[in-house]
């Protein structure tokens, strides 16, 4: 027995992207950044300069994920399809929301490519005795709190969804109530992996609104070609079908260009969904969850480009309907002109056989009279006197019989050729 080439690499998968063993006190940036343009092995790069500016090791050509740690400062890159994630967690004593960490060199922004889409800001903080469900105080302003005790009572979040200072990152308060040290890191996963793929669930939003409104303009030309097609004019169909051709292109063109950007945001939203499952949440009296949250502000995206994508879809069934009926009408069409021909070319040939018909009686007499003059020539050459007499008689005699003979013989030719249709 022989290991399987890719055992390895299977089982090196379970292990890809481990939880941290985190603990209060701790400070957490995270970034979600558009790879855009950008190539992966640039980013890659980039990326490993701030880590070894950061005192960490570079990242290795073929990795996807890294975490290094040095003294306080730890970093976390992760690699996606359309976007990396860039995690930095602090765990000194300064402890505030300012979005700057000790240990991070000058300009370590810059050295981050590609465009960033979301980003959260995290406090973990120890209750101060027993756990308190209160809303704290000068963190969110006057902006609606979203609260909730989570992964069974050990931790409680309070958050606003709104992007504030330099970076523009929404702000995260955990109070650790009882969290063990997986515990908490796999909780602060989850929350930067919910403000993540909800933002890029929500890139489908734009191209569906734009989706509806090409929609409709097609929607309504092919009202216009529909109508047309009870009251269309024989030899006009072939501008009818360029018309439905063109709406046909149009609308392939559109499901082709959002087809992907859908489906990815239903990927993304159901891991968004999946993430809050798994925090476990209960309520604190007075606040909406992060589930209700979630449902209310980002659900209605969510049916926005389903609906899009289920209104390009009819769109096309009934413009393929619309094609058949008009395929149905050039082929009823065909068909007429076709039995029109066939038609005419049955009377031409009735004609000709008509014709070929009279024809018989003179080629009956053209040939029993050059039978006759040919029997009568051989027969006067042949003998002379008398015989020739006799024979010349019964020739004569014989005239009809070689009129019927001729007649039986045209008729027996030409009978294959005559028809009744």
């Amino acid at each position: 027995m022989i290991s399987h080439p890719q055992r390895q690499q299977i089982a090196n998968e379970v292990h890809a992207r481990p939880f941290q063993q985190l603990a209060s006190p701790l400070k957490v940036m995270h970034f979600a950044v558009m790879i855009s343009e950008h190539k992966s092995g640039a980013i890659r790069n980039s990326i490993s300069e701030l880590f070894q500016a950061c005192g960490c090791n570079g990242i290795a050509p073929e990795q996807s994920f890294s975490y290094q740690s040095a003294g306080e400062l730890a970093l976390r890159w992760e690699a996606h399809t359309e976007f990396y994630t860039l995690t930095i967690y602090y765990e000194g004593a300064q402890q505030d929301w300012s979005q700057s960490i000790p240990g991070l060199p000058q300009g370590w922004s810059e050295m981050v490519p590609g465009e960033m889409i979301t980003g959260v800001q995290l406090l973990v903080r120890a209750a101060e005795g027993e756990s308190d469900s209160r809303v704290p105080q000068g963190i969110f302003g006057d902006n609606q709190v979203i609260g909730s005790h989570v992964m069974r009572g050990a931790a409680t979040i309070w958050t606003d969804f709104r992007a504030q200072g330099e970076f523009g990152l929404d702000r995260i308060l955990v109070q650790d109530n009882h969290l063990h040290g997986y515990q908490c890191g796999r909780l602060l996963q989850r929350l930067c992996e919910i403000d993540t793929y909800r933002a890029v669930a929500l890139l489908g939003l734009e191209p569906a609104r734009k989706v509806m409104r090409q929609i409709s303009s097609l929607d309504k030309e092919l009202a216009v070609v529909t109508n047309q097609l009870s009251q269309l004019e024989k030899g006009k169909e072939s501008d009818t079908l360029d018309a439905l051709m063109n709406l046909a292109a149009r609308g392939e063109e559109i499901s082709a260009e959002t087809a992907n950007r859908f489906s990815a945001s239903d990927a993304y939203y159901a891991v968004v969904r999946m993430r809050i499952s798994e925090l476990e949440e209960s309520r604190v009296e007075g606040l909406q969850t992060m589930e209700q949250f979630i449902d209310r502000r980002v659900d209605p995206a969510m049916r926005t480009w389903r609906a899009a994508a289920a209104r390009l879809e009819r769109l096309s069934q009934r413009i393929a309907r619309a094609s058949d009926l008009l395929r149905s009408n050039i082929d009823l069409s065909t068909e007429q002109k076709i039995h029109g021909l066939l038609s005419s070319m049955n009377k031409r040939t009735r004609r000709q056989l008509t014709l070929q018909a009279k024809l018989e009686t003179f080629s009956i007499i053209v040939v029993t009279y050059y039978l006759f003059d040919l029997v009568e020539r051989t027969i006067r050459h042949m003998t002379s006197g008398e015989p020739e007499e006799i024979a010349v008689n019964w020739l004569s005699y014989s005239l009809p019989a070689i009129v019927l003979i001729v007649w039986w013989y045209v008729r027996k030719v030409t009978k294959e050729f005559k028809t009744d249709d």
